[in-house]
């Protein structure tokens, strides 16, 4: 892209108050200036407004209102797409954390109201699959709810559901065993 049109780009930019293109996408989205990166994205918001002003096929003196559309719907789709990596890459790291948790240093971390708890969730964890011990971590330490729990493990409801009532059952068996 050349020199002179990032120039006009920003001069229309800034007359006639088109930055509200830019500030329009963002509110649509539920951008906010409250969030931490806010200003990234209306960055990204004037970098895909230029792009639009360069790659935009009719002449923008003839009709201006017909660019500000177009300015419009590309910084829509291009602070959208971000969103979405953004999202990505945030469940991403979030999933790759959960399943670092080491269980002996975290049950000690977490600081229960008594032993009998750490003993009862320790020897429930031990005795669990894979999909039970997922969810007595997501329900018990992480305290999510079971439709949380199903969009996290990309399941249905009734199969949280059923890994409760599997669980439920072992914390029965185990505290009828250990009660006499």
């Amino acid at each position: 892209m050349e020199k002179e049109t990032i120039q006009k780009a920003f001069m229309f930019l800034y007359r006639d108050n088109h930055e509200k293109i830019i500030f329009g996408a963002a509110k649509k989205l539920h951008l906010t200036p409250l969030q931490d990166d806010y200003q990234d994205f209306i960055q990204e918001g004037y970098l895909a407004f230029v792009q639009a002003y360069d790659r935009y096929p009719g002449s923008i003196t003839t009709d201006p209102q017909k660019f500000c559309v177009f300015a419009y719907q590309a910084v829509y789709w291009r602070l959208l797409d971000l969103l979405r990596q953004t999202t990505r890459l945030a469940e991403h790291l979030e999933t790759e954390h959960n399943e670092e948790i080491d269980m002996g240093t975290s049950t000690l971390n977490r600081g229960f109201e008594n032993l009998y708890q750490d003993d009862l969730f320790l020897q429930l964890y031990h005795s669990c699959t894979p999909a039970e011990k997922k969810f007595l971590v997501d329900c018990y330490i992480l305290q999510l709810r079971s439709s949380e729990i199903a969009r996290k493990h990309h399941v249905t409801r009734q199969c949280v559901t059923n890994w409760r009532r599997r669980v439920g059952n072992k914390a029965l068996a185990y505290i009828a065993k250990n009660s006499h």
